[in-house]
């Protein structure tokens, strides 16, 4: 039996918790801030993996979510913010977002 590989997610309103999290949540989770959010989440983390751009933000008033993505030495960090809600931050290894049908 595989042991999953975790993620540090950080859930933070005006306090912070760190907690952990599978990638498959991770990637479930992008699932439903894209539908959610109709941001377009596939396209900003193509971009950063294509080395279009090293930091890519978008926004939307209407949805009241932002997302903000940026390549680092050890992956690509998120941080999402969802107005009058918590923000979430995480970490992902590049090679494993390439490997996720969703992003390729």
């Amino acid at each position: 039996m595989a042991i999953p590989k975790l993620s540090k997610v950080s859930f933070s309103k005006s306090t912070s918790e760190i907690n952990f999290a599978t990638e498959e949540y991770i990637f479930d989770f992008l699932e439903m801030l894209k539908a959610k959010s109709r941001l377009p989440i596939k396209q900003i983390l193509s971009m950063l993996l294509n080395k279009e751009a090293d930091t890519v933000s978008c926004s939307r008033d209407d949805t009241g979510f932002s997302f903000f993505a940026s390549e680092g030495r050890n992956g690509i960090s998120v941080i999402v913010k969802e107005l009058g809600k918590e923000t979430i931050e995480f970490n992902m290894p590049k090679d494993r977002l390439e490997k996720v049908k969703l992003f390729s």
